[in-house]
């Protein structure tokens, strides 16, 4: 193909050159018609002509009719500038059109084309002369030569000719295949590559474009091929920010490749497609070298990366969102550790008040006993708050829709906290403001709960005045309930309101130090009011209160009579004078199994339904239940689920296989939904939930075996919490702003409770417990031979580097002499257990000396 444009090539400049050499020979041998030499002579014949009719009238003395005859010719024949009348001496006589300013010939010269002179003769002597000055043939400068017929000619037909050779020149190149540059294997094996892959020339041109590259623009090689890569949609993605997004730089890849002769690898550009989608293209660029090291061409790989470009999008988008959520649950995890660390220390430190006998009187004794049941159900409702988020965030809330009373729940809200507000020194009222149906169709639960945090939490940011809970019927196409709760707290301002319905949010940090809690009440009783069909809203002014709305649809209403406001005092204060008449519940002396693997659980079971009336055994596990169902008869199991060696589901099921009908009812931790369901399905006839309601237990063991009804004595209002009570000296601050201070503070705190039970290095080691009682001082006196025996197999197992077994004696003794009250042993039995696990001999034998002297002063009580 390249030898053929050689030819054609050769072929067409031999030809215009054959051309041009004609017309130049033709030129200078006169061959070409030139017009310059006739208007010459014809000049040369007008001058003498007036040179002739001068002197005829100069001889017959008509001097001005000479003169009127030459401006006639000047004035009539266009060609003729100037004409002008000259003696012999040089003296000008006469001229037309300022023939001084044109003439320009000295004395002597000869004429010219332009400029012509005549003598004129008087009586056959010489008189002077007539000069004639004509418009000049040929413009001055260049431009006259190329007017010039020889010039002109040659030049026309040159020009011409060249531009007939580009034209067949184009259009040879048009009829030119760039890819025949590439043998044709070649382009097959480039067009089944992965990737793209372009050829442009040094001038920028598209010289070879794969199938693939093709596919990508869905334009066909063929349109590719002959264009500017330039022309082509670019777009950069610059990530160092040089450059602002959807422009191209400068110096493009391949461009920086051309110029620096060098290969670059890793460049990010975009793309758009015949669609307008944007493409990203990861670009490499290899210059392609001539002899000599001449850049001739650049080869272009581009990678298409629009989706893995995407992913990360996404994944930078998740992390963030990840990040997000860590940092609020982080902080939800610090604010709920000091929500349970609260009661939890007041839980811990009257237990210890009262197993080391610290208290003064009964009247104390039941004092302590009440603040540790306060503090244990605060707990429950805070694990039930995380138990509902978690329910809520996995979509596995369900709604309930069945008949319940709106006034009985809300005075059932006003009664559960009215204690609260009285310590706060705050009036609580429900006002009904409209007739409301007798009984509404919804979740009496979730309303309950519903009213519950919301009024909670406005006596917790209320602080004089008192809290208000409306209720009214809106009547309407789609009926509904209103509750309203208002306050006369410390208010919110519009930015605070828009955070308080998160998970995991307060206000702001301050008033989550000021006045506690986790930030859930808020976020769930939303999220309940939602799935109830209803709305949760907020209005508020800072200092001035807040009012929470709740908006709950009645459902159907057939067959529901409306109450009168009257009506609905009435049956209130009829539902106050029947919970003051309450019955207690006596169990029958019936036969119960209690089979639970702990044994504090064991004995307060025992506790609670002996002195009920019931005749209670015990069991440690699943297969103590079928021994003991096997040998016995009994009127009801209860059944810990979750227990070793046999748990209760199977053992239930067990039961179950031999024929035996006797009730069990199950208990466990486990409050998820479907727990219930196994457990029935195990084989049990009820369920309960740990930690067990004292009440709920009798009354569900009073449905299997039967009661005895017995009035009981009216009970004084449990009295309020003294909060400066909770100031144990061992207990440490409530204000935690991370949970690694928290921490910190536990460590210190348990260092300190340590430190106050060392002794000298001289003292006798003795345990906390009380040993004046005589079943603890038999715990102990049993104890300490076992942990001398148990303490020799710790030092062999030392010798003999078994840092398994050794890490699980330690543990062993840790708890153990914790639990009996030798709290000294406690500190170096834990880093004996860190530093087995470890494998850090060194430390362990310094821990074991330390160990083996405090045992060598432990005090065995008599």
């Amino acid at each position: 193909m390249n030898r053929q444009i050689t030819a054609r090539l050769r072929l067409a400049i031999g030809a215009a050159g054959i051309v041009a050499s004609c017309l130049l020979t033709c030129a200078f041998l006169g061959l070409l018609p030139d017009e310059r030499p006739a208007v010459a002579q014809g000049r040369a014949h007008l001058c003498e002509s007036i040179a002739v009719y001068s002197s005829a009238l100069l001889a017959q003395g008509e001097v001005r009719t000479m003169d009127n005859t030459l401006q006639a010719i000047a004035a009539h024949n266009p060609q003729v500038i100037s004409v002008g009348i000259r003696r012999e001496n040089g003296r000008l006589l006469n001229n037309t059109g300022d023939h001084q300013q044109h003439w320009h010939l000295e004395p002597g010269q000869t004429s010219t084309v332009d400029q012509v002179r005549a003598p004129l003769l008087a009586h056959g002597q010489p008189w002077g002369s007539v000069e004639v000055v004509f418009t000049p043939l040929t413009h001055p400068g260049i431009l006259g030569v190329i007017r010039q017929r020889a010039i002109a000619f040659p030049l026309m037909v040159g020009a011409a000719t060249c531009i007939l050779f580009w034209f067949y020149f184009g259009r040879m190149l048009k009829q030119l295949d760039p890819n025949a540059a590439v043998p044709g294997r070649v382009r097959e094996a480039l067009d089944v590559l992965a990737e793209s892959l372009l050829l442009v020339d040094h001038k920028g041109t598209i010289r070879f474009a794969n199938r693939v590259f093709s596919d990508l623009l869905q334009m066909p090689a063929e349109r590719l091929v002959g264009r500017p890569i330039r022309s082509l949609p670019w777009l950069e993605t610059d990530t160092k920010g040089e450059h602002p997004e959807g422009t191209v730089r400068d110096l493009l890849p391949w461009e920086e490749s051309q110029q620096e002769g060098q290969a670059l690898v890793g460049q990010m550009l975009e793309l758009v497609d015949s669609h307008g989608t944007k493409r990203t293209l990861n670009v490499s660029c290899s210059p392609v070298l001539a002899a000599g090291g001449v850049v001739r061409g650049v080869m272009i790989c581009c990678d298409d990366v629009t989706h893995l470009e995407e992913i990360k999008i996404q994944l930078r988008n998740a992390r963030d969102q990840a990040d997000a959520a860590s940092a609020a649950k982080s902080a939800f995890v610090a604010n709920m550790s000091h929500e349970i660390r609260t009661p939890l220390n007041a839980v811990l430190g009257f237990a210890d008040v009262l197993r080391r006998g610290m208290a003064t009187s009964r009247e104390e004794e039941v004092e302590y006993l009440d603040m540790i049941h306060r503090s244990g159900h605060h707990l429950l409702e805070l694990i039930n708050d995380i138990l509902d988020l978690s329910k809520i965030e996995s979509g596995r809330l369900q709604v309930e829709s069945i008949e319940c009373s709106v006034a009985r729940i809300a005075h059932d809200v006003r009664s559960v906290l009215s204690q609260r507000a009285s310590e706060k020194s705050l009036s609580l009222n429900v006002e009904f403001k409209s007739e409301l149906p007798e009984f509404i169709q919804s979740d009496p639960t979730k309303l309950r709960q519903i009213l519950t945090n919301l009024t909670g939490n406005a006596l917790k940011f209320t602080e004089r005045g008192g809290v208000t809970i409306e209720i009214r019927m809106v009547r309407g196409r789609q009926p509904h309930i209103e509750a309203s709760i208002q306050d006369t707290g410390i208010g919110m301002t519009p930015e605070q309101q828009k955070k308080i319905f998160d998970a995991f949010q307060q206000a702001d940090g301050s008033t989550t130090r000021r006045f506690g809690g986790t930030g859930l009440g808020l976020a769930i009783s939303r999220q309940f009011a939602e799935a109830m069909g209803g709305t949760l809203t907020v209005s508020s002014v800072p200092d001035k209160g807040s009012t929470f709305l709740v908006r709950l649809p009645t459902g159907s209403l057939r067959g529901t009579r409306l109450m009168s406001i009257e009506e609905i005092e009435a049956d209130l204060e009829e539902l106050t004078d029947t919970n003051d008449a309450a019955q207690t519940l006596r169990l029958p002396a019936k036969r119960i199994l209690i089979v639970d693997d702990g044994e504090a659980n064991r004995r307060l079971l025992e506790l609670v339904l002996r002195r009920a009336g019931a005749v209670t055994h015990l069991g440690c596990d699943g297969r103590d239940a079928l021994k003991a169902v096997s040998e016995q008869d009994f009127d009801l199991v209860l059944m810990d689920m979750q227990m070793p060696v046999m748990t209760g589901y199977e053992a239930a099921q067990r039961i179950r296989s031999t024929g035996c009908n006797v009730p069990i009812i199950a208990l466990t931790g486990n409050a998820m939904k479907g727990d219930r369901q196994r457990c029935i399905e195990a084989g049990c006839n009820e369920f309960l939930t740990k930690p067990v309601n004292v009440d709920l237990l009798v009354q569900t063991v009073a449905q299997f075996v039967g009661c005895e009804p017995r009035p009981i004595e009216k009970v004084e209002p449990e009295p309020a919490i003294d909060e400066t009570m909770l100031q144990l000296p061992a207990i440490p601050p409530l204000e935690f702003p991370t949970v690694e201070e928290e921490l910190q503070a536990d460590v210190e705190e348990l260092q300190q409770e340590i430190d106050a039970q060392k002794v000298d290095s001289k003292a006798p080691v003795r345990s906390a417990l009380p040993m004046d009682d005589e079943e603890f001082r038999e715990i102990v006196q049993e104890f300490v031979p076992r942990m001398e025996q148990r303490f020799e197999e710790i030092k062999q197992l030392l010798a003999s580097e078994d840092y398994e077994n050794l890490s699980e004696l330690a543990h062993w003794l840790k708890g153990s002499a914790g639990t009996t009250g030798f709290l000294p042993l406690v500190e170096p039995s834990e880093r004996l257990q860190v530093a087995a696990r470890a494998g850090n001999a060194t430390t362990c034998q310094a821990t074991v000396a330390e160990l083996e002297e405090l045992i060598g002063r432990v005090e065995v009580p008599t």
